[in-house]
């Protein structure tokens, strides 16, 4: 396993989240969505800007992945609305435990702030990974993206209140 760096997104981050979560999606090798799908789920580069803006919002609690210079994942906590917005992955760093990592982390930050669960939309294909974290399906919910209807899983984890 590689060394990783967790830190707080900056507004400077936003093209190299953009580019992880373009790669990502363009990775993904399953039978739940279609080519025409994964296309319009795709952010367009033109976004950027859009992804440095949510940053400097502080809106979102936003954990950049790093190895070395490279950017290998990142996170969004979205904490008033009691859900983990986004897990990406770079492809090259699957099953490197980042994914895992970014989810305990923001529980343990959604535990401090006084929340008893979170919930994660999460994309047909990572829900078992979401289910291996303790995570139940609860729901499904269309997202209409560039057009297209997406369905994904509506997954939460109650915490213990001890």
């Amino acid at each position: 396993m590689g060394e990783f760096t967790y830190r707080a997104a900056k507004v400077g981050d936003a093209g190299a989240i953009l580019t992880v979560k373009q790669v990502a999606i363009s990775a993904i090798d399953s039978d739940e969505y279609t080519a025409r799908q994964l296309d319009a789920w795709r952010p367009d580069d033109e976004l950027v800007e859009e992804f440095g803006r949510a940053i400097e919002s502080n809106r979102f609690e936003i954990l950049l992945v790093e190895s070395g210079p490279a950017t290998a994942g990142y996170g969004v906590l979205n904490t008033a609305e009691n859900r983990i917005d986004a897990v990406f992955v770079h492809p090259e760093y699957h099953g490197e435990g980042i994914g895992s990592s970014l989810v305990r982390q923001f529980e343990s930050r959604a535990r401090i702030t006084g929340l008893s669960e979170l919930q994660i939309v999460s994309s047909l294909n990572a829900k078992e990974f979401y289910e291996t974290l303790g995570y139940r399906d609860i729901d499904r919910k269309v997202r209409e993206i560039n057009g297209v209807d997406l369905k994904f899983a509506v997954m939460r984890k109650l915490f213990d209140s001890s």
